[in-house]
């Protein structure tokens, strides 16, 4: 069998499990989830999921890794010194129009790891990921003689950056991205230059 063909399934089979176990992460807690409650969800049975997980956390921390790898991904394609240049000009940075899009295509999942039976150590490892890019810019553009306020700051503007895409995902996504991107760089400006 085609090389292509076998990895488009193996993507598909992963999409299901990961779609299952996300509304059933809505309805009850993970560790009250079954095998069979996922793969009769995801409408396989469970060799197939066997072949690809150990369990339903292996199922979980996989695909917490790879959309923290696309995040993490998508975050190094910041350019901290073209920020101001996008801010001055009202435009969307590119860069974090794609990580909101990004957001965007993974919304189930990510709304529901960020909420309440979700996981924690998902969110400690995305603001990981954020607090290493807003030192990057605090770097640049933060307050030259006063530490206390930057660290400060990063902190504020990691959780400030989770709470967005929180209230971003309860409105149904109603603000376009690149209208959210802007505002986003309004908000990261004007409080660095309080």
């Amino acid at each position: 069998m085609d090389k292509q063909i076998t990895d488009r399934r193996i993507r598909k089979t992963k999409k299901l499990l990961r779609e299952a176990l996300t509304e059933l992460m809505s309805e009850k807690k993970l560790e009250n989830i079954t095998i069979k409650d996922l793969t009769g969800k995801a409408d396989l049975n469970r060799g197939t999921f066997y072949l690809h997980y150990r369990d339903i956390y292996d199922l979980l921390e996989q695909s917490e890794d790879g959309v923290l790898e696309e995040i993490n991904i998508i975050m190094s394609k910041f350019d901290s010194s073209a920020l101001i240049e996008f801010n001055l000009k009202n435009d969307p940075f590119p860069p974090l129009v794609e990580l909101l899009e990004y957001f965007a295509d993974n919304m189930n999942f990510c709304e529901t790891l960020m909420g309440p039976k979700g996981n924690i150590s998902f969110l400690e490892r995305l603001t990981a990921i954020l607090k290493k890019e807003y030192t990057k810019w605090v770097e640049i553009y933060g307050k030259k003689n006063d530490m206390i306020f930057n660290e400060y700051f990063i902190d504020y503007s990691q959780f400030g950056f989770i709470g967005i895409i929180k209230k971003w995902f309860d409105s149904n996504m109603e603000t376009p991205s690149k209208e959210l991107a802007v505002i986003i760089l309004k908000m990261l400006f004007n409080g660095l230059n309080y």
